[in-house]
């Protein structure tokens, strides 16, 4: 049981950032000039001592103390000192926080601490936010990463169940009938969510690198209808676009090799000339032994580069960002932010010079709420993408074609793996890569299509088909745009109010109010018949993955939460990701996204990224001007 301690109010922590502010304005009176500079942005007055708070990697905090302390007293509050405060380490937060440290004048940073990273997550992988698909085993079983995906996920709003259970008997407990107990609220039940406008599947990963842990690295380049509500010029959006490759590394030839990828991707090319068939652009670079038949996936980690290792980056894994402390007297600045520590239970102050906050397109806006933060459009604006999803048996024909096979470098692998498994009644290599192939968005047919193999929370093969004549289509559609379509969170009139249902980790409980249109549904629907028609050209449905719209929420692309735009009163924050009203605060993630995609949105997300990251240099470096 943590101690009364260990808990920091609102109303205390605002008077503690008060005190170490006023702590440094009389440090930096008496101290040179040069001495004024580093104060100035809050350079710790004290030894951390030994109630040193645990970080998981890279440095360690700089605190400050806000009273004395003594053998008689409580242990004094410390706050930790940094330039960028980040709160996420997926790709988005990783692309700030690269940014920041590449670009940013060095002189105006300090020399540690420079950008601190808090993770509400653990850390999963030996490597700081690995995409953990990159394990041998996975790589040889596709199927057998479903289940760590599956486990990655924490739903984030399920209505309660039904409690009555007509055959208990005996004595015994049930919920009371007719009375406001009578529901169960167990295991994150949302009593505040109906089925009817629920993103039932919508899922969070609370880890160092995030959705980045498992995610399928698709990165297309967004449609021009993709980016019609967009404040940045489509000219611009690209070079940020670019950019954001260079940072993931991109790539759309890996799998060009692999016989399957260039068997499907013929398949229909030649069934279908007008569709502008490519290989899927993905965040991957091949194995440094290309004869393994592995690939290098890329995660957090790839984003952050070299800067993993830089003495200026810290950060702090299973931190559980609170809420932001705004400066009372300056009602636009952020004063400070309110975190706990989950490992010990206790809470934590951290004071910035600038704050990002890129949790996610649920997070994001339930951190702003808790924190009082409430601009007319925060949570609204949502969209997400419909799916429909098969799998297929490559026909006979097909395998027999790769069989017959003229192109002498196939005929070569076919025939060293006849060699090695004779009893093989396939001729493709158990190492051939996976297909990899995509139908991009066009105005004719509004949606994005991914045939492929890939691990999902769904669709593992089993023991039912061979998986090297199994693929996968995938079909994404986009939504109109709604204001009424929206994420809300639980009630709390005050900061320091705790709300009336929270989520497993304590924070405002999410709920959605999300429908589709009239309109929505007719694209839907030539969507289904679009990938029947793609599907049949290829085979033969595999049994139990027949065509289906997957449940609402599962392709975890919501866009729109915090919107970026040229309007406060329809967008959350500005062109450049600076929320509306403050000087020091930032958002960023796929819920900058103002427009309706039904291509996977990432890429577009770290764009936008990069253009809140030069906004934050910009600011840090006036200062010093």
């Amino acid at each position: 049981m943590a101690t009364e301690s260990a808990r920091i109010s609102h109303a205390e922590a605002l008077d503690l950032l008060l005190d170490a502010e006023s702590n440094v304005h009389s440090f930096t009176e008496s101290s040179s000039s040069e001495q004024n500079v580093r104060a100035a942005s809050f350079e710790p007055v004290a030894d951390f001592g030994t109630q040193a708070v645990r970080f998981a990697n890279f440095g360690s905090p700089e605190p400050v103390e806000t009273r004395s302390c003594s053998t008689t007293t409580p242990p004094p509050r410390r706050i930790i000192q940094c330039d960028v405060f980040i709160a996420g380490s997926g790709p988005i937060g990783c692309t700030y926080a690269r940014e920041i440290l590449e670009k940013c004048d060095s002189s105006v940073l300090r020399p540690r601490n420079a950008v601190y990273m808090a993770e509400i997550g653990a850390q999963e992988s030996p490597v700081v936010g690995a995409h953990l698909k990159n394990a041998v085993k996975y790589q040889k079983d596709i199927d057998a990463f479903v289940h760590v995906i599956q486990g990655a996920l924490q739903p984030v709003s399920i209505p309660v169940s039904d409690t009555h259970q007509s055959t208990l008997g005996g004595n015994s407990w049930t919920p009371p009938i007719n009375s406001k107990q009578n529901q169960l609220v167990i295991c994150g039940q949302n009593p505040q969510q109906s089925r009817e406008d629920n993103l039932g599947a919508t899922a969070v990963t609370r880890a160092v690198g995030g959705m980045a842990t498992h995610w399928t690295c698709a990165c297309p380049t967004p449609h021009s209808e993709e980016t019609t509500s967009s404040p940045i010029p489509r000219n611009e959006l690209d070079s940020l676009l670019a950019r954001a490759r260079d940072f993931v590394k991109v790539d759309s030839t890996v799998f060009d090799k692999s016989i399957r990828h260039t068997t499907v991707k013929d398949i229909l090319t030649t069934s279908f000339p007008n569709r502008n068939i490519r290989s899927i652009p993905l965040a991957v670079q091949p194995h440094s032994k290309a004869e393994s038949g592995f690939v290098t996936w890329s995660g957090s980690d790839t984003v952050l580069g070299d800067i993993i290792n830089d003495p200026r980056f810290t950060i702090a894994s299973e931190h559980r960002v609170t809420q932001l402390i705004v400066h009372p007297s300056f009602p636009g600045t952020v004063a400070g932010v309110l975190m706990r520590d989950l490992k010990t239970d206790r809470d934590v102050l951290v004071h910035a010079r600038a704050y990002v906050i890129a949790c996610g397109a649920v997070c994001t806006p339930q951190i702003l709420y808790n924190s009082d933060i409430r601009p007319p459009a925060l949570g609204r604006y949502l969209t997400e993408q419909s799916m429909a999803f098969c799998q297929i048996v490559l026909s006979k024909k097909t395998i027999q074609n790769i069989q017959n096979t003229q192109n002498p470098a196939w005929q070569a692998l076919i025939a060293q793996h006849r060699k090695k498994h004779p009893l093989d009644p396939l001729p493709i290599p158990f190492r051939d890569l996976d297909p990899q192939v995509m139908i991009p968005y066009s105005s004719a047919f509004p949606w994005h299509a991914q045939i492929h193999r890939d691990a999902f929370s769904y669709g593992d093969v089993g023991p039912r088909s061979d998986p090297r004549v199994v693929v996968d289509l995938r079909f994404f559609g986009k939504g109109d745009i709604l204001e009424n379509n929206r994420v809300e969170f639980s009630n709390k009139a005050k900061p320091e109010e705790r709300p009336e249902h929270t989520d497993v980790y304590g924070m405002p409980q999410a709920t959605f109010h999300v429908v589709r249109t009239d309109e929505d549904r007719d694209r839907d629907q030539k969507m289904m018949n679009d990938m029947t028609t793609v599907a049949n050209s290829l085979g033969g449905y595999l049994p139990g993955s027949e065509p289906q719209f997957m449940e609402p929420g599962l392709a975890m692309h919501i866009t729109g939460t915090t919107r970026i735009g040229s309007d406060s009163k329809t967008s959350v924050a500005n062109p450049c990701s600076k929320v509306w009203g403050f000087s020091n605060l930032w958002v960023g993630g796929n819920n900058v996204i103002p427009d309706s995609t039904a291509s996977n949105p990432t890429l577009t997300s770290m764009a936008y990224a990069l253009k809140g990251a030069s906004d934050v240099i910009q600011c840090l470096q006036y200062e010093y001007q």
